[in-house]
């Protein structure tokens, strides 16, 4: 009976060994994957030719604080980019609160990503506002929303708008947002103030 019990005991530790080493192994792999859909991420950025700020942290105007993945500065005004790294079949549209994802034959929902990045867009346009009365009388500095799909994801049934995958996201900005134009004067001058309110801004809250 001793045996059988050290035997068990063996073969349980062998056990606990391989499902280790196998959700190790996920992890990292999962990780990997992310750092190259990162990557690409960048690369299209810079291709825009625009300025950009990472993974910033604003005053939402409700006494709390908007976190946004990209922040960019174009002709026509300021961008609020998220970047989503679903994988598998998407399906959603503008309107629908749950968009739906199959993964391996499995499905999942998950909320509407455009209604978040809608809010970090007035966020963003409280703080131009606040920022310069030119924009709080007139309000001639533009926020738009937007969000990029790596290319982990796919939209079998047509991609919603103000949605692009990463690899349509150069055309799909050269013709909504004007690239190669000049940018208005005010414009930069707002982009700048919110580079500074953005570092002030993690600095209090200590990140």
């Amino acid at each position: 009976m001793e045996f059988l019990d050290t035997e068990a005991g063996f073969f349980s530790m062998v056990a606990l060994g391989i499902i280790f080493f196998v959700a190790t192994a996920w992890y990292f792999w999962r990780q990997l994957q992310k750092s190259r859909h990162e990557r690409q991420i960048h690369r299209m950025l810079e291709s825009l030719g625009v300025k950009y700020l990472h993974d910033i942290i604003l005053p939402d105007g409700i006494e709390g604080y908007t976190y946004i993945d990209y922040l960019l500065l174009t002709p026509n005004g300021i961008v609020v980019l998220d970047i989503n790294y679903s994988e598998g079949h998407i399906f959603g549209g503008e309107s629908v609160d749950q968009w739906t994802q199959v993964v391996n034959n499995k499905t999942y929902k998950f909320n509407n990503p455009l209604y978040n990045n809608q809010t970090k867009c007035q966020a963003v346009q409280w703080n131009i506002n606040n920022i310069s009365e030119d924009v709080r009388t007139n309000n001639n500095v533009e926020t738009f929303g937007w969000i990029a799909f790596s290319s982990a994801g796919n939209f079998p049934k047509g991609i919603p708008g103000q949605v692009s995958m990463i690899s349509d996201l150069k055309n799909d900005f050269e013709e909504k947002f004007n690239l190669g134009a000049d940018t208005r004067e005010l414009t930069r001058k707002i982009w700048d103030q919110l580079h500074d309110l953005s570092i002030a801004t993690r600095k209090d809250v200590g990140q």
